[in-house]
């Protein structure tokens, strides 16, 4: 018995649902395209040959923190659902009481805001204050060095010259 255009259909949605499922519990990019050589247990050290584009800083992760960050994730997505509509009413006017008072509202926000801001604003400052140094020397040494040495060494002109250089 020959399969009808919807069980084809039907059968292509249920294998890529599959595949989907398999990359995400094995690690993997959701894309399906390997661009390091990074397995789940070991994190990448380089790009593979013949990826074009740039590669994402997670892809060099290994699959088990990328799997772990994937199961936490939908953990929090599904506890908040489940925490929104155990009891839908409670949601309801607690929305509802936000809405009608939000004066209030925003004027609890604000304190909490502003100290957010300004904890981001010296953290940023710090930040860019302790890596001067290393920012420079990537500049001035390690990217013109991986300009001149990632064909030679056989790497990608896409891996992370931090990954293969190290001047002190």
């Amino acid at each position: 018995m020959a399969q009808t255009k919807f069980d084809k259909q039907v059968e292509k949605s249920a294998d890529s649902l599959v595949l989907g499922i398999g990359r995400v519990l094995a690690g993997r990019d959701l894309d399906g395209v390997k661009r390091t050589d990074a397995t789940f247990w070991r994190a990448g050290t380089r790009v593979l040959p013949k990826v074009e584009g740039k590669v994402r800083r997670r892809s060099y992760k290994p699959g088990w923190r990328r799997l772990s960050f994937r199961v936490a994730l939908g953990a929090g997505v599904v506890e908040s659902g489940y925490m929104a509509t155990r009891d839908l009413d409670a949601t309801v006017r607690g929305v509802q009481e936000l809405w009608d008072n939000r004066e209030t509202a925003l004027a609890a926000l604000e304190p909490g805001g502003i100290g957010a801001a300004s904890v981001l604003t010296v953290g940023t400052a710090a930040y860019m204050v302790l890596t001067r140094e290393r920012r420079e020397l990537m500049r001035e040494w390690v990217a013109p060095l991986h300009d001149a040495l990632y064909r030679p060494f056989g790497y990608a002109e896409q891996t992370d010259p931090r990954r293969y250089l190290h001047i002190p």
